[in-house]
């Protein structure tokens, strides 16, 4: 989401899809820091994180190859972008430059492993 003076995305990490995806993120530069809410309510288990940047200084292209390479890694995983508007793209199969395009428009990444790092799955 750009409000015009900073970006910012936020990353809901289910499965075993979070640290490899973090790890992902630092490989790549792309700085990234946990939000901590607290809800009487039950709430859906993951992980959550944030990216934000200066809107200028916002990596997309980064942060669309690191999405493409990650899901391509394994046939396991799956990033599900929801746009401010309340679309829904599921980048799998997608270009970068295809997910570069949305990702300035997006409010939250799912990111999903179905199957344990040391699993073999691809």
């Amino acid at each position: 989401m750009s409000n015009g003076t900073y970006s910012s995305i936020r990353l809901t990490l289910f499965k075993h899809g979070g640290d490899s995806f973090l790890a992902a993120l630092d490989e790549a530069n792309i700085p990234h820091g946990p939000i901590h809410t607290f809800n009487s309510r039950p709430q859906a288990s993951g992980l959550v994180e944030v990216i934000t940047a200066l809107s200028d200084a916002m990596p997309w292209n980064s942060i669309a190859k690191v999405i493409v390479a990650w899901i391509d890694a394994r046939k396991s995983r799956e990033i599900i972008i929801h746009t401010e508007a309340g679309y829904k793209l599921h980048a799998k199969g997608y270009s970068v430059a295809e997910i570069q395009k949305v990702l300035p428009e997006s409010v939250n990444l799912i990111v999903i492993d179905t199957q344990p790092v040391d699993k073999e799955n691809s």
